[in-house]
Formats: C-alpha cells, sequence, structure tokens
C-alpha cells in the first residue's frame, strides 16, 4: 500500500503551536489528554533537509503543511522551509491567516505558493464564532498581501447553521479579493454541535484515503505515520493519555517512538516497517477501529472545491 518510492503527497505538522481555539480542533476537543504536549515542539528544518529528499521519496510531487493540531506559519523557520522545499516540490500550507506581518504575508506569496485560508464568515462576529481568537482583519490584510505578491489563495470555508447563509457572500468577496478556488467544507466533527454534515456512502470495503492518493503523514514529534487519522490516536498515547486502541496497542509494542520516528529511522525502513504491515493486514479480517470508522463507515469531512473566475 506504501512505499517510499510512490509516495507523491506528504502531509507535514511542523509544529505544536496554535493562535486561536477553534472548538471543533483535536487540540480543544482532547484538551484534558494532549495539554502537556501543545505549544512547545517544532520540527526543525535541519531535519527536514534530512529526511525529505530526491533519494528517499523520489516520487514526492506535493509537501501539504497541515497537521493535527498545528498552525503553520507560527513555526520560527517557515520561510526558510518554504525557500528550501519550494523550487522541489508543489507547496501548500492550511492557515487561519490571523498571525505575522504585512511583510511575512508578501515575502510568502513570493515564493508563488497555495495557501488555504480558513475563513468561516465574512466579519468578524461571523468568523469568531467559530475560529476563537482570529482577527477578520488581519486575514483581510494579510491575504491581500500575499496575493498582491504572487501567491495562489484559495478561501476555505466550514459549514455551520450560524453561517451558512453567508456562504454565497464569502464566495462573492473571495472572488472580489482574487481568491483562485473556494473549498466548502462540511465537517463530520463532533466537537461543535453546529457543524453542518453530508452523509458519505459507506464503503464495501477499506477504502484508504491516504493509500489511494499515495499519501503520507509526518507528526511535528518526528513520527511517520499512515495517515492523520492515527495521528490523533498517536498523539494521546505520546502525551501520556487516551484510550487504547489497536492501532496504539500495536505503537507500544513496537518501543513506541523507537520504530517509527525518522530520528531513529529512514523512511524506507519505517514504511516497511511492522506498524504499517500491521495496520494494512489488518483490514483483511478485522480493521483496526480508526480505519473501520474513517474508511469503511465513511465518516469523514466532504470537500467541495471550486475554481474561480
Amino acid at each position: 500500500m506504501w512505499d517510499n518510492k510512490t509516495i507523491e503527497w506528504l502531509d507535514i505538522e511542523l509544529t505544536s503551536f496554535c493562535n486561536i481555539e477553534c472548538p471543533g480542533c483535536f487540540r480543544q476537543v482532547k484538551r484534558k489528554i494532549v495539554n502537556d504536549i501543545l505549544n512547545k515542539d517544532n520540527l526543525s528544518l535541519k531535519d527536514l533537509k534530512t529526511w525529505i529528499t530526491k533519494e528517499k521519496f523520489p516520487n514526492l510531487k506535493l509537501i501539504n503543511f497541515c497537521g493535527s493540531i498545528d498552525e503553520p506559519t507560527l513555526h520560527p523557520e517557515i520561510l526558510q522551509i518554504v525557500e528550501h522545499f519550494h523550487s522541489m516540490y508543489d507547496i501548500n500550507i492550511a492557515t487561519n491567516g490571523s498571525t505575522k506581518t504585512e511583510k511575512f504575508w508578501t515575502k510568502l506569496g513570493s515564493y508563488g505558493i497555495s495557501i488555504y485560508f480558513g475563513i468561516d464568515g465574512t466579519d468578524q462576529k461571523s468568523l469568531e464564532k467559530y475560529r476563537i481568537g482570529s482577527s477578520y482583519k488581519k486575514i483581510q490584510t494579510n491575504y491581500r498581501s500575499f496575493i498582491a505578491a504572487g501567491g495562489h489563495a484559495t478561501w476555505q470555508y466550514i459549514v455551520f447553521e450560524y453561517n451558512e447563509h453567508l456562504l454565497e457572500e464569502a464566495k462573492k468577496i473571495s472572488v472580489e479579493e482574487g481568491f483562485k478556488n473556494f473549498r466548502t467544507i462540511y465537517s463530520h466533527r463532533t466537537g461543535n454541535k453546529e457543524s453542518k454534515t453530508k452523509k458519505r456512502d459507506e464503503e464495501q470495503e477499506i477504502v484508504c484515503k491516504y493509500g489511494e492518493q499515495k499519501r503520507i503523514f509526518l507528526s511535528h514529534t518526528g513520527a511517520l505515520l499512515p495517515c492523520c487519522f492515527l495521528n490523533s490516536e498517536f498523539l494521546q498515547v505520546y502525551s501520556g493519555g487516551g484510550a487504547e486502541t489497536s492501532f496504539t496497542k500495536k505503537y507500544k509494542e513496537l518501543d513506541e517512538v523507537l520504530s517509527n520516528n525518522l530520528k531513529y529511522n529512514s523512511p524506507s525502513e519505517v514504511i516497511d516497517g511492522e506498524l504499517f504491515k500491521f495496520v494494512v493486514d489488518s483490514w483483511k479480517s478485522k480493521p483496526i477501529e480508526r480505519c473501520w470508522h474513517t474508511c469503511k463507515k465513511a465518516k469523514q469531512d466532504v470537500f467541495i472545491h471550486e475554481e474561480l473566475k
């Protein structure tokens, strides 16, 4: 299923820092469990240069800076990281957009990369109902600087009961402001009861989203994992808590961080190792809980992507 030679898409959780408090985010939903690991660690540019090379990932095309608990633009070396990788791979960053300065966003835009701005409203009142601590005016200043410098911006909008009526207005603003794309999200998350959902058809068997996309996930700890969904289980174990699942039990059996971390192993050693094999082998008889829930029962976000003209 996974092979370092065929991986095309790498998700990277750069840091454990974030500046806002979204109720449906893993940081808030599992706050009591993972609080001790938040706002503490970053992956270093030095390590990323060592771990992500053409030799180790010969078919890699996209690096997507988007994790379970991070705001990528808060990483102290984010500009240097983009500077290093953007000439080799397509780069995307998922951000709340309410960070840093106009100068920073202008520099980021000059690289011509893609950024998804999470803007779930059309003014401060509608935005901050979910993205608590975010500033609409600051986001507006930042995306304008980014777009003016040549960056490719996507407006990402999570639909809730309270903002559904603003969806078309948000699309209109995105066109006027020069966004290239608009992405609508119907979230499956239960952390915020006002989320609007769209039901996905259940699969007849495990259809692995990451496997199908030739995609893999790198945690801010250095752990290389099959997907972001399993990262949520991993982070609870890493923080010393959380309910035991088939995946976390196996992770503990395999010397925990020593067996799947790029600080101690090459990408091929992790991917060809027992933890990844355990996940795939489980699909033949008794799929691990996360795979069953997410990729069999199809409890995933629904994304609607539109190109803007």
